[in-house]
Protein backbone atom coordinates (compact mmCIF):
# COMPACT_ATOMS: atom_id res chain seq x y z
CA UNK A 1 0.00 0.00 0.00
CA UNK A 2 1.69 3.67 -0.97
CA UNK A 3 1.69 6.06 0.62
CA UNK A 4 -1.65 8.53 1.39
CA UNK A 5 -1.45 12.40 -0.45
CA UNK A 6 -4.07 14.88 0.13
CA UNK A 7 -4.77 16.51 -3.37
CA UNK A 8 -6.54 20.03 -4.06
CA UNK A 9 -9.35 19.93 -6.23
CA UNK A 10 -9.82 23.24 -6.61
CA UNK A 11 -6.45 25.00 -6.84
CA UNK A 12 -5.48 27.02 -3.38
CA UNK A 13 -5.13 30.86 -5.56
CA UNK A 14 -9.06 30.09 -6.62
CA UNK A 15 -10.07 29.03 -2.90
CA UNK A 16 -7.86 32.03 -1.67
CA UNK A 17 -9.93 34.43 -4.05
CA UNK A 18 -13.10 32.89 -3.00
CA UNK A 19 -12.66 33.36 0.48
CA UNK A 20 -11.80 36.53 0.25
CA UNK A 21 -15.41 37.47 -1.96
CA UNK A 22 -17.23 35.64 1.43
CA UNK A 23 -15.42 37.52 3.78
CA UNK A 24 -16.16 41.25 2.19
CA UNK A 25 -20.27 41.25 3.72
CA UNK A 26 -18.53 40.98 6.88
CA UNK A 27 -16.35 43.92 6.98
CA UNK A 28 -18.43 46.10 4.23
CA UNK A 29 -22.13 45.79 4.75
CA UNK A 30 -22.54 45.96 9.09
CA UNK A 31 -21.93 49.29 9.32
CA UNK A 32 -21.13 50.05 13.01
CA UNK A 33 -20.94 46.43 13.26
CA UNK A 34 -18.36 45.66 10.16
CA UNK A 35 -15.53 42.99 11.02
CA UNK A 36 -11.71 44.74 10.41
CA UNK A 37 -10.87 42.13 7.97
CA UNK A 38 -7.36 42.77 8.09
CA UNK A 39 -7.08 41.75 11.08
CA UNK A 40 -9.25 38.38 10.06
CA UNK A 41 -6.65 37.95 7.33
CA UNK A 42 -4.22 38.03 10.32
CA UNK A 43 -5.94 35.13 11.68
CA UNK A 44 -6.26 33.44 8.82
CA UNK A 45 -2.89 33.25 8.36
CA UNK A 46 -2.33 31.99 11.80
CA UNK A 47 -4.20 28.79 11.04
CA UNK A 48 -2.14 28.35 7.65
CA UNK A 49 1.14 28.67 9.79
CA UNK A 50 -0.42 26.00 12.69
CA UNK A 51 -1.06 23.87 9.97
CA UNK A 52 -3.94 24.18 7.88
CA UNK A 53 -6.19 21.36 9.98
CA UNK A 54 -8.75 22.21 12.18
CA UNK A 55 -7.46 21.67 15.52
CA UNK A 56 -5.04 24.67 14.10
CA UNK A 57 -8.76 26.88 15.29
CA UNK A 58 -8.16 26.14 19.12
CA UNK A 59 -4.95 28.05 19.87
CA UNK A 60 -6.54 31.09 17.62
CA UNK A 61 -9.96 31.03 19.23
CA UNK A 62 -7.97 31.40 22.69
CA UNK A 63 -4.91 32.73 22.19
CA UNK A 64 -6.32 36.28 19.81
CA UNK A 65 -9.25 37.04 22.09
CA UNK A 66 -6.36 36.70 25.21
CA UNK A 67 -4.02 38.43 23.36
CA UNK A 68 -6.44 41.41 23.13
CA UNK A 69 -7.92 40.80 26.72
CA UNK A 70 -4.56 42.05 28.08
CA UNK A 71 -4.73 45.27 25.87
CA UNK A 72 -8.42 46.24 26.45
CA UNK A 73 -7.04 46.13 30.59
CA UNK A 74 -4.26 48.44 29.04
CA UNK A 75 -6.81 50.63 27.44
CA UNK A 76 -9.32 50.72 30.79
CA UNK A 77 -6.42 51.59 33.07
CA UNK A 78 -5.52 54.44 30.55
CA UNK A 79 -8.63 56.12 30.14
CA UNK A 80 -9.23 55.95 34.37
CA UNK A 81 -6.05 57.70 34.33
CA UNK A 82 -6.39 60.18 31.47
CA UNK A 83 -9.64 60.74 33.12
CA UNK A 84 -7.76 61.24 36.19
CA UNK A 85 -5.92 64.61 34.79
CA UNK A 86 -2.97 62.31 33.40
CA UNK A 87 -1.08 63.57 30.55
CA UNK A 88 -2.79 61.22 27.34
CA UNK A 89 0.41 60.69 26.45
CA UNK A 90 2.39 59.85 29.74
CA UNK A 91 -0.50 57.85 30.54
CA UNK A 92 -0.33 55.27 27.55
CA UNK A 93 3.74 55.01 27.91
CA UNK A 94 2.82 54.29 31.54
CA UNK A 95 -0.03 51.73 30.99
CA UNK A 96 0.85 49.92 27.79
CA UNK A 97 4.47 49.29 28.94
CA UNK A 98 3.18 47.65 32.50
CA UNK A 99 0.49 45.66 30.49
CA UNK A 100 2.65 44.69 27.50
CA UNK A 101 4.98 43.53 30.04
CA UNK A 102 2.50 41.87 32.31
CA UNK A 103 1.27 39.88 28.85
CA UNK A 104 5.04 38.84 28.34
CA UNK A 105 4.97 37.49 31.51
CA UNK A 106 2.28 35.16 31.99
CA UNK A 107 3.03 33.43 29.19
CA UNK A 108 5.56 31.72 31.35
CA UNK A 109 2.33 30.35 33.30
CA UNK A 110 -0.28 29.30 30.37
CA UNK A 111 1.67 27.02 27.99
CA UNK A 112 -0.81 27.46 25.06
CA UNK A 113 0.11 31.40 24.78
CA UNK A 114 3.78 30.26 24.68
CA UNK A 115 3.03 27.39 22.35
CA UNK A 116 0.80 29.54 20.10
CA UNK A 117 2.55 32.77 20.36
CA UNK A 118 1.79 34.53 16.99
CA UNK A 119 -2.12 33.90 17.88
CA UNK A 120 -1.35 35.53 21.08
CA UNK A 121 0.56 38.35 20.20
CA UNK A 122 -1.28 39.10 17.13
CA UNK A 123 -4.43 39.40 18.95
CA UNK A 124 -2.65 41.76 21.59
CA UNK A 125 -0.99 43.72 18.21
CA UNK A 126 -4.55 43.69 16.66
CA UNK A 127 -6.33 45.19 19.43
CA UNK A 128 -3.83 48.32 19.49
CA UNK A 129 -4.13 48.46 15.86
CA UNK A 130 -7.79 49.02 16.40
CA UNK A 131 -6.96 51.12 19.63
CA UNK A 132 -5.02 53.50 18.07
CA UNK A 133 -6.60 54.18 14.75
CA UNK A 134 -9.55 54.59 16.71
CA UNK A 135 -7.68 57.68 19.36
CA UNK A 136 -5.18 58.44 17.34
CA UNK A 137 -6.28 58.20 13.91
CA UNK A 138 -9.19 59.70 13.82
CA UNK A 139 -10.97 56.56 12.23
CA UNK A 140 -14.69 56.29 12.79
CA UNK A 141 -17.01 53.88 14.39
CA UNK A 142 -17.22 51.18 11.08
CA UNK A 143 -14.57 50.34 10.34
CA UNK A 144 -14.07 47.28 12.29
CA UNK A 145 -13.86 48.99 16.11
CA UNK A 146 -17.39 47.81 16.48
CA UNK A 147 -20.52 49.90 18.17
CA UNK A 148 -17.95 52.15 19.77
CA UNK A 149 -20.61 54.52 22.05
CA UNK A 150 -18.57 56.95 23.31
CA UNK A 151 -17.72 55.77 27.05
CA UNK A 152 -14.08 55.64 27.81
CA UNK A 153 -14.87 52.58 30.22
CA UNK A 154 -16.79 50.88 27.35
CA UNK A 155 -15.45 51.20 24.61
CA UNK A 156 -12.25 49.16 25.28
CA UNK A 157 -14.12 46.29 25.72
CA UNK A 158 -16.56 46.83 22.66
CA UNK A 159 -13.40 46.82 21.15
CA UNK A 160 -11.87 43.86 22.55
CA UNK A 161 -15.16 41.78 21.32
CA UNK A 162 -14.59 43.30 18.19
CA UNK A 163 -11.02 42.53 17.80
CA UNK A 164 -11.50 39.10 18.99
CA UNK A 165 -14.38 38.14 16.72
CA UNK A 166 -12.10 39.07 13.76
CA UNK A 167 -9.26 36.96 14.59
CA UNK A 168 -12.18 34.08 15.22
CA UNK A 169 -13.51 34.85 12.05
CA UNK A 170 -9.94 34.97 10.50
CA UNK A 171 -9.70 31.37 11.79
CA UNK A 172 -12.85 30.38 10.54
CA UNK A 173 -11.67 31.54 6.87
CA UNK A 174 -9.08 29.65 7.06
CA UNK A 175 -10.86 26.53 8.01
CA UNK A 176 -13.01 27.38 4.91
CA UNK A 177 -10.17 27.97 2.69
CA UNK A 178 -9.42 24.52 2.77
CA UNK A 179 -12.27 23.14 2.52
CA UNK A 180 -13.13 25.24 -0.60
CA UNK A 181 -10.02 23.03 -2.35
CA UNK A 182 -12.35 20.26 -1.90
CA UNK A 183 -9.65 18.20 -0.96
CA UNK A 184 -9.22 14.32 -0.97
CA UNK A 185 -6.79 11.93 0.04
CA UNK A 186 -5.45 9.53 -2.29
CA UNK A 187 -2.94 6.56 -2.42
CA UNK A 188 0.42 7.33 -4.19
Amino acid sequence: MGEQKVIQRVPLWLAVAITVLISLPFGVYLGVYNLALWASFIAWAEYFAFGAKPEALKPIFINFPFGALTMAIFATFNAYFIGMGWDPILSTAVWIFVWVAIAVYIMKFIPILAQYSLAYFNGLSMYLALYFGLYLGGAAPGVGQGPIIGDPFADPWILWVWTSLAGIFGGILGYINILLTFPKTVSE
